[in-house]
């Protein structure tokens, strides 16, 4: 899992350093959630739902950075 998150990093290449790390670590985070849920793809979908989500939120009130 760690490899394919690194593969997935390096895929956001046009994002730049800072986006290939966060996407990096997003997909470990997210495939993690995956395994430890016993396969359930629902966990992280909700999960990646929650985090879009949130996102949109804080750059809605100016609380991106």
């Amino acid at each position: 899992m760690v490899f394919v998150s690194v593969l997935f990093g390096l895929g956001h290449f046009y994002k730049g350093l800072a986006g290939m790390i966060d996407s990096g670590v997003a997909g470990l985070i997210l495939g993690s959630a995956y395994l430890l849920s016993g396969r359930n793809l629902w966990t992280s979908i909700f999960a990646h739902g929650f985090i879009d989500t949130f996102g949109v939120i804080a750059l809605y009130f100016g609380l991106d950075a």
